[in-house]
């Protein structure tokens, strides 16, 4: 895992060096010398018929919020689901996967309502184990029973035999 964010790092500076360097640089190699295409007069923006620059960078912002987010859910399932312990590996809990998602701070107060409605507690860890155990065993299964179950646990912070023996039969079955 280290050699990989190490090797993607790498990448991404390179990418950006690259990127920033490569005008500056075919302009130093051109400057003055002869057979170099002229270089053309600066454009003002001012001139009716071109479009001036435009300095919004909302979209640019958004993509890479959006790329944070989804970096760090990833990140967090796999720390919970690659625990050394096979009992202990599960999936993520719905309050911790807002708080992950949050790396873009549009999302911290929809983290915050999570954690207000439903903080985590020993019911919803034990359905997020199970889930996790179901989906290994039955990828691409429907888990519904599952996201039921886990609004019981928020509401009254344990689980009823009954659902517990539900979710057993389905992770078994």
């Amino acid at each position: 895992m280290r050699k990989f964010a190490l090797l993607a790092a790498l990448l991404l500076a390179s990418a950006f060096f690259t990127v920033s360097l490569s005008e500056p640089a075919a302009a130093i190699d051109c400057a003055g010398e002869l057979g170099c295409p002229p270089i053309p007069p600066k454009q003002s923006q001012s001139q009716p018929g071109q479009p001036g620059r435009s300095t919004n960078h909302t979209g640019a912002l958004v993509v890479g919020c959006g790329i944070a987010s989804a970096a760090s859910l990833m990140v967090g399932t796999q720390i919970h689901a690659s625990h050394k312990n096979k009992k202990l590996r599960r999936q993520l809990t719905i309050t911790e996967a807002t708080w992950y998602a949050s790396a873009c701070p549009f999302l911290l107060p929809l983290a915050l309502i999570a954690q207000a409605n439903c903080p985590d507690n020993k019911a919803t860890y034990t359905i997020a184990t199970l889930a996790y155990r179901y989906v290994e065993r039955h990828p691409g299964g429907d888990q519904s029973a599952f996201t039921n179950a886990f609004g019981e646990a928020c509401r009254t912070h344990k689980l009823s035999a009954k659902t517990l023996a539900q979710l057993g039969a389905l992770v078994r079955g």
